[in-house]
């Protein structure tokens, strides 16, 4: 495995701190299986894998405990956390209340033309799909979804929202499906582009809905 960038490289001084790039690394490895539920997350380890001190490992473990991808047990540390169906459940209620209001927003500031990346993204999944690479095609959903709130432009919404992404990023990738998926985004975008905000909350409210049972059915039988 390469190494995770250092302090005194260009990708550290010019894009983002060292505790973001680790905690990027950290993440990814949860969202993969790669760091399953359950796992312990031990500073030193961490530290020394990805050829880093201590403080950037401790620093991201704490932005990824706020996003409740891992936790804290008073018996093993930091572990990853284990999201339970009522979790799940929850998270899909949340999910569904504020993101189809995200949308209803979204498209009103697309009928009064505000730019959007919306098809940029959801042509990004389609291509990563056609290419078999997964991952991107994941990257692609969870930045279509990002987008739709930044472009609602309601900063107590995103407030909201900003805690649970991580663990909603989480739940988008646990579906295989990935044309049913592409399918229902791409009507959402349709909705959404046309600025037409009853039209797109519908599309919004059934593909969470859609997305909640697949998920369900998915994780818990």
């Amino acid at each position: 495995m390469r190494p995770v960038a250092t302090p005194s490289s260009k990708l550290y001084r010019n894009q983002k701190p060292l505790r973001d790039i680790v905690g990027d690394e950290i993440r990814s490895r949860i969202f993969s299986g790669s760091f399953a539920p359950g796992t312990r997350l031990v500073e030193r380890e961490l530290a020394e894998r990805f050829d880093v001190s201590r403080l950037p490992v401790r620093e991201a473990l704490r932005v990824l405990q706020n996003e409740g991808l891992v936790e804290n047990l008073p018996s093993r540390g930091i572990v990853v956390k284990t999201l339970t169906e009522r979790d799940v459940v929850e998270l899909f209620d949340i999910r569904e209340a504020l993101e189809v209001l995200a949308v209803r927003l979204a498209a009103a500031r697309v009928a009064d033309n505000v730019p959007n990346k919306l098809r940029q993204y959801v042509n990004e999944s389609q291509e990563a799909i056609s290419r078999g690479e997964l991952d991107a095609a994941h990257s692609a959903n969870s930045k279509f979804h990002d987008e739709i709130i930044a472009l609602s432009d309601n900063a107590l919404l995103q407030s909201m929202l900003e805690p649970l992404l991580g663990r909603l990023h989480w739940l988008f990738r646990q579906i295989p499906d990935f044309e049913r998926l592409s399918s229902e985004h791409d009507e959402l975008c349709s909705a959404i582009e046309a600025g037409e905000p009853a039209r797109a909350a519908e599309a919004a409210r059934a593909h969470v809905l859609s997305y909640r049972r697949r998920t369900l059915a998915y994780l818990f039988g």
